[in-house]
């Protein structure tokens, strides 16, 4: 397993790229400011732009200093080569991304 962190930004944000087959097993998004942010997160496959179609969360609001985990409980989300998970935020810095993965 590995883990990769970003901070997630008020544009499309690639917090994760599949490399040959994956799995992300967890995966979180921390608002670590003192007031509420939004969200939007996409599951994108390989070739496919940042869209309605592939929005999983829309409009999240993640409160100050509190965390969104998106997968748990055992959950996986397998992906494709150059699948990927994109994320943006209302505001320019404030919430970061943990994202645990693994090739399958």
């Amino acid at each position: 397993m590995a883990i990769q962190t970003t901070e997630v930004v008020n544009s499309d944000t690639t917090v994760y790229t599949s490399t040959a087959n994956s799995a992300i097993t967890f995966a979180t998004f921390t608002n670590y400011t003192a007031a509420t942010i939004s969200v939007d997160i996409h599951v994108v496959p390989a070739g496919d732009a940042v869209g309605n179609v592939n929005c999983v969360v829309k409009g999240l609001e993640i409160t100050a200093t509190d965390t969104y985990q998106l997968y748990a409980g055992g959950e996986k989300l397998l992906l494709d080569n150059n699948d990927f998970v994109s994320a943006v935020a209302n505001v320019a810095t404030g919430v970061s991304s943990v994202v645990s993965y693994t090739g399958i």
